[in-house]
């Protein structure tokens, strides 16, 4: 079990797919790292020497916004539209859809309660 950004991804996945497992990295930013860092496509986490792992967490952590770090930086920005009482402010504060999709009949999960 291999730990990075304090998220755990499991020893059994190839490198490409594992690095998916974070939040903020696809499988295209995910072949970039592999493919910058000159690691094999089929090599496992389980395969990987310590100075790989360093070299990866070092990568990401210069070249990427993951975890916590990338949420938050989501939340300011909704927070901006929020506080400039914008339109795509109101619709975000009162959970509605944001981005011009119908509301009649489609937007369940956006519509719903929370308590």
């Amino acid at each position: 079990m291999l730990i990075i950004f304090g998220k755990k991804i499991s020893d059994k996945k190839k490198i490409r797919y594992a690095l998916t497992d974070l939040y903020g990295i696809g499988l295209v930013q995910a072949n970039v790292i592999c493919d910058n860092l000159n690691l094999p496509p089929n090599i496992t986490i389980k395969d990987l020497t310590e100075h790989q792992i360093s070299q990866i967490s070092k990568y990401i952590k210069n070249n990427f916004k993951v975890e916590n770090q990338l949420k938050k930086y989501v939340k300011n920005n909704i927070n901006i539209y929020i506080n400039n009482k914008s339109l795509r402010g109101f619709r975000h504060r009162n959970r509605l859809p944001v981005r011009g999709q119908r509301t009649h009949s489609n937007a369940r999960t956006c519509k719903r309660v929370f308590l």
